[in-house]
């Protein structure tokens, strides 16, 4: 049910910023609520007390969004509030910032070594990302975990290149068994 509510209201907020031309102005404010989500989930919480009355929660959505966020984020937050899916906001904005970023043509990439990536190598792999896509722009988080030994893990949406020393090392230890 949760996955449902993610897509539907994401699909639809989505729809309807494109639709008016706005993607960009509000996928940016979903990025900064998310933000603030996530820096205070108290108030997350609050818009899904049980024993706050509807008409409570739709004065605090007023109070703390009107005039900061595009009718849009508010009138999807407010629907999920009433349908009682409060609890999805943070999923729904997620959804529909993940769907604007792919309609405008920016990736968004993670990236795993076993040590810190000089900038030469961080843009190297910008560049290839860009190259190797059909990205205009890229924003990559960048990750060190000594655990891969060497080499990168490098996942771009559903898509994982793993080109790690450790898998190396796990994937030919498997073989070895697989041959005794």
């Amino acid at each position: 049910m949760a996955k449902q509510v993610r897509t539907v209201y994401g699909s639809a907020l989505f729809s309807a910023a494109r639709d008016s031309g706005r993607l960009t102005e509000v996928r940016e404010q979903a990025e900064t609520i998310l933000l603030a989500l996530n820096e205070n989930p108290d108030f997350l919480r609050l818009l899904n007390h049980p024993e706050i009355e509807m008409k409570e929660k739709a004065d605090m959505v007023d109070a703390v969004f009107a005039g900061n966020a595009d009718p849009l984020i508010t009138g999807a937050i407010s629907a999920l509030l009433e349908k009682g899916h409060g609890r999805e906001l943070a999923n729904v904005l997620e959804r529909f910032t993940d769907l604007a970023l792919e309609e405008e043509k920016i990736g968004v990439a993670k990236v795993c070594s076993a040590v810190e990536l000089s900038d030469d190598q961080k843009e190297r792999i910008r560049k290839k990302l860009l190259d190797t896509t059909d990205y205009t722009s890229m924003r990559i988080r960048y990750e060190v975990d000594p655990k891969l030994i060497g080499g990168l893990i490098i996942q771009l949406g559903d898509r994982v290149v793993d080109s790690s020393l450790s898998s190396k090392l796990a994937k030919m230890r498997r073989d070895l068994e697989a041959g005794c």
